[in-house]
């Protein structure tokens, strides 16, 4: 189901969940702290060695943008949600990352083989729907080079 009215209602619904729920610190806290220390291992595991390019689509408030720049990570954040976006705007003021803005992963804007790696963290997880998913990881996928 990936008509266009699909894809309004579930964008909505991602912003008014995030509108009721403080994901800026959600991996701070209780047992989420496990699942940040884990992705982290993983991404230190399989990204390229810094400095590389790394798109963080559908990242939030940019909690793992933020670490990725602070180990020398070019880092691009886009996310759906205006207020993650607002969020990490204000992280910018004490942490530097390349640019941040309003996007959707099933519509990424970037250019072809523009970032050396692409997270895509949030997106598997909202996108319930197997073409939004399969339309997610294409778009991600056509910006990292393949050689």
């Amino acid at each position: 189901m990936s008509d266009p009215k699909h894809k309004s209602d579930l964008l909505r619904d991602v912003i008014d969940h995030y509108q009721q729920v403080d994901e800026d610190s959600r991996l701070q806290t209780g047992w989420f702290r496990l699942e940040h220390a884990r992705t982290q291992e993983l991404l230190m595991r399989h990204l390229p060695p810094s400095p590389a390019t790394v798109l963080d689509i559908g990242g939030g408030s940019g909690i793992y943008s933020f670490w990725l720049a602070s180990r020398g990570y070019d880092v691009h954040l886009v996310d759906p949600v205006p207020k993650h976006i607002e969020q990490a705007r204000s992280h910018a003021r004490q942490h530097a990352i390349a640019s941040m803005r309003v996007g959707d992963a099933r519509h990424l804007e970037q250019h072809d083989g523009s970032a050396d790696a692409v997270l895509l963290l949030g997106p598997l997880y909202h996108l319930t729907d197997h073409a939004d998913r399969l339309r997610s990881l294409r778009g991600g996928c056509r910006l990292v080079p393949h050689g």
